[in-house]
């Protein structure tokens, strides 16, 4: 009798806590949709993006010159300074058998210029 009316009681405390927390979800952490929460922060254009990407020189002192690149969704902060983008790139669209990657990208603005932030 004892174990199961502890367990009554544990089970009433969990339902009025998942209760109470969608109740109250709203007014602790409203969340926004996706174009109302980026609109006031500063993104790239798809163009300044696929420019960043071009101009942007890997560890191995290649570059992407040839890269196609089609933007997502982005939202500020994340890894670095900017805001971090989903992106689909294709590193060299002219290759036979080249495959988009999904990969996020970091942008930032410096001197009025898209760069790559973080990759």
């Amino acid at each position: 009798m004892k174990g199961s009316a502890i367990g009554i009681i544990a089970a009433g405390c969990l339902v009025v806590g998942f209760g109470a927390g969608l109740v109250l979800r709203p007014v602790i952490s409203p969340v926004a949709a996706s174009p109302a929460m980026t609109a006031g922060v500063a993104q790239p254009s798809e163009e300044e993006a696929t420019a960043a990407v071009r101009r942007y020189r890997r560890f191995t002192g290649t570059s992407l010159e040839r890269a196609a690149l089609k933007l997502g969704d982005c939202s500020p902060g994340g890894v670095g300074p900017g805001v971090t983008c989903m992106t689909q790139l294709v590193m060299d669209p002219a290759k036979p058998g080249a495959a988009p990657q999904n990969r996020p990208i970091g942008f930032a603005r410096v001197n009025g210029q898209w760069e790559v932030a973080v990759w």
